[in-house]
């Protein structure tokens, strides 16, 4: 079982550095950065994770672009793993995207996630001059383009959104076969889209019990796809607020199979997701500052990071 963290939405550069630095040096797999290129004055009602579509984070908040912060913590680690959670991919054309993640795989030695999603804020879509109504077929295109670019040398694709033909593309990444892809989402289509594509099906702000009841589907749709049930991994993604260490929880507004209890109820769920068949959890801190962070961090290490690591 592997223990991930999401990177805090902090426009920091020393706590950016210490909080990498730290994870790093703690043994946590991976630091990862969500991605948002802005969000509506008066927030929204589209987001998926809350029971009232708002956003559990005021919109006026900095949000660092993603690939640029992963650009600049790549700079400031040596073996911890690195990526998205997730980028949104149509929001940026895929042969430019396939380069930046092939070039940060280099750059870190073979360190890069590539954690993808077709995203949910239409007004973002609207901003950016991307059709909200084709992001799926846009994904799913843009996943075919970038796997194509990371593997043939001389690459080529006919889709409906691109036409890619008498070029060449290096460097190719150092992972091979291919970064590994996680895919987020909680919808049969993302399970769908995982099975075809993914290593990994990324889901966030869901409980185990809905992991469990959807992991049949993902591994039927394995099958259907002809892939070996070892090439697909399960990944969780949550807030997580320990109640015993004498913090307090952030005000902002609580997602959807958030963590807040006491450390042992923590490792309890931990084994649970074991049982389940996750084999990662990715969390976030329900903590207002970054010396907060380092603290639950540092808690998390001590306490269940070495639970994890029995598990394998």
């Amino acid at each position: 079982m592997e223990i991930g963290l999401s990177i805090p939405r902090i426009p920091d550069v020393q706590g950016l550095r210490l909080f990498a630095e730290t994870a790093e040096n703690l043994g946590f797999e991976s630091v990862l950065a969500g991605d948002h290129i802005v969000l509506p004055t008066g927030g929204t009602n589209q987001y998926p994770y809350t029971a009232d579509g708002s956003f559990s984070r005021p919109s006026d908040e900095p949000f660092l672009e993603t690939m640029t912060l992963l650009g600049f913590l790549a700079a400031c680690t040596n073996r911890i793993k690195l990526g998205s959670t997730v980028v949104i991919l149509p929001y940026r054309n895929p042969v430019v995207q396939a380069k930046m993640f092939a070039s940060l795989d280099v750059l870190t030695g073979g360190r890069i996630i590539c954690g993808v999603g077709v995203g949910w804020l239409e007004k973002e879509f609207e901003i950016l001059g991307r059709n909200y109504h084709l992001r799926g077929a846009m994904t799913d295109e843009w996943l075919e383009i970038m796997q194509a670019l990371w593997s043939q040398n001389n690459p080529e694709y006919e889709g409906k959104f691109h036409s890619i033909h008498g070029i060449q593309f290096e460097p190719k990444p150092i992972q091979k076969p291919s970064i590994p892809i996680w895919v987020g989402g909680h919808t049969k289509a993302a399970l769908r889209r995982t099975a075809k594509y993914g290593a990994c099906w990324h889901t966030t702000r869901q409980t185990p019990e809905f992991v469990a009841e959807n992991i049949p589907y993902l591994r039927e749709q394995v099958e259907k796809a002809g892939r070996d049930q070892s090439e697909v991994t399960v990944s969780l993604k949550r807030s997580l607020f320990f109640t015993d260490v004498g913090m307090g929880e952030a005000g902002y507004v609580r997602s959807g199979g958030s963590l807040i209890t006491s450390t042992q109820e923590v490792i309890d769920d931990l084994y649970s997701c074991q049982e389940i068949g996750i084999d990662q959890l990715t969390y976030d801190f329900r903590v207002e500052t970054l010396p907060d962070c380092i603290k639950v961090m540092e808690h998390l290490a001590d306490t269940v990071l070495p639970v994890a690591q029995r598990l394998g």
